[in-house]
This record gives C-alpha cells, sequence and structure tokens, in this order.
C-alpha cells in the first residue's frame, strides 16, 4: 500500500469525514452487510470467505456465521476493534498486494473500499486470482467516476476528500484491470448518492434526508429486489467477477 500504517490509525477511523462511507457500510443500521451476505450466500453456499481491507469487522461479524472467515487489514487499531466483535474469523495485519496465503485457498474474496488506496491496484487484483479456487467469488467496491456526485462536488467529492485515494479508475479501467488478470465479471452494481450535501441552497438536513438515508436505504432493498440503480446514480461502483 503507498501509504504507512499510520495513515490508517484511529483517527481516520473515526474522522466525521468518513461518516458517510461508515453509514453506507452498515455500520449504524446494518444493511449492506446484511444484503452482501445474502447476494453472496445464493452464490456460494460455504467455504473460505477472506475480507481484504476488512476494517473494523462489521461485514465479517455476520459472514463468519456461514463461513470460514479471514479479515486482513494494513490498520492495527482497525484489527484491535474488530477482535472483540468477532469469535470464529482469523484476523492478521498486512499489505492487500502482499497476501501470505496457499493458491486456490479462498473460495469468496471481498474488498470493500481499498484498491483506491492502492498505487498498484493490479498487484493486488493478481494476488487474489492466485489464492482463489477456480469458480470463486471476486466482490470489490471502489469509487464511480461516473457519478453524478463527481459531477455536483467536483473536488470535494467523497473520490478526492479522502487524500489516500492514489487510484481513482474509470468502470472501464477497472474492468479491464479484471479481465488482464483472468476475472469475469458476472454483476454491476451501483449503489446510490448518499455523499450529500450536494448543494448550497438547499439546507443540508433536507438533502441527508433524501440522499444519504435514501439511499442507504433503497440500494440494498432494491438489490433483493433485482432493480439496479443507473451507473450515474453511484457513488460507487461494486464488481462481481469469477476466476
Amino acid at each position: 500500500m503507498s501509504h504507512g500504517k499510520d495513515k490508517f490509525g484511529e483517527h481516520y477511523f473515526e474522522s466525521t469525514s468518513n461518516y458517510p462511507r461508515a453509514i453506507l457500510r452498515g455500520r449504524r443500521i446494518g444493511l449492506q452487510p446484511r444484503f452482501w451476505l445474502r447476494y453472496i450466500k445464493k452464490r456460494k453456499k460455504g467455504g473460505r470467505l477472506l475480507d481484504i481491507g476488512c476494517g473494523k469487522g462489521f461485514f465479517l461479524e455476520r459472514a463468519e456465521k456461514f463461513y470460514d472467515t479471514y479479515g486482513i487489514d494494513i490498520s492495527e487499531y482497525a484489527i484491535e476493534q474488530a477482535q472483540p466483535r468477532l469469535h470464529n474469523t482469523k484476523l492478521y495485519i498486512g499489505d492487500a498486494d502482499q497476501l501470505d496465503f496457499d493458491r486456490d485457498y479462498f473460495d469468496i474474496i471481498t474488498c470493500f473500499d481499498l484498491l483506491e488506496h492502492l498505487d498498484s491496484p493490479e498487484l493486488a487484483i493478481k494476488k487474489c486470482y492466485l489464492i482463489l479456487r477456480e469458480g470463486g467469488l471476486f466482490i470489490f467496491r471502489v469509487p464511480n467516476t461516473d457519478s453524478y456526485g463527481l459531477v455536483w462536488l467536483k473536488e470535494n467529492w467523497h473520490g478526492h476528500r479522502d487524500q489516500t485515494h492514489v487510484s481513482l479508475l474509470s468502470n472501464e479501467e477497472w474492468g479491464h484491470l479484471l479481465g488482464e488478470n483472468g476475472f469475469s465479471i458476472i454483476d454491476r452494481f451501483y449503489d446510490g448518492l448518499w455523499d450529500s450535501p450536494y448543494f448550497k441552497v438547499i439546507p443540508d438536513f433536507i438533502q441527508h434526508i433524501f440522499f444519504k438515508l435514501l439511499f442507504t436505504v433503497l440500494f440494498p432493498l432494491l438489490g433483493i429486489l433485482g432493480i439496479k440503480l443507473p451507473r450515474k446514480w453511484g457513488e460507487n461502483v461494486i464488481l462481481v467477477s469469477i476466476k
């Protein structure tokens, strides 16, 4: 990872600038982890699951009830916070592009909000390919550079606000990296316009209700119904691929 481990300490995880992302990940109401677990269970009933950039373990907290789970994060603080929450998950402190696991070891790899932090995300993708079994699922979420949010907020957009985001690639570039490294994309999601406030002339609390809260609930509910948001209506893009 391009930035030292000190960049991802307590201040990074608890900072108010990361609050929208915290809501999106389901730290407050748990919809996102539930949605992704439901999605994965439909395709893989069991096996080993690795969550790269696991943070404080909110997704793994639910996933460990159904899978043999592993989590890795560069942040010692995040792993310390995750340990009391998790009971059956093996946790590691380490870099995403230096995964020390056997070939063909995992059935599922998830990677939420991580690849944009890497100078060379392709190295992590290559590593994921090696440690994932044939037919295994690889799911990752990164900022969507086609978002209306970027158009409206410009340099204040969540993808640009976080100074540790060093690889903001286009949807096509992410797809190319997957294809060049042996993965086939089978699904694609856009997660809603949750990065409010967007407009100066409208009170912030109204925008938070209309955008942040609405899309936090709407995205997983629509996903369960098989309805996807349009490309420009997502602050992030989530790519689902298989080896």
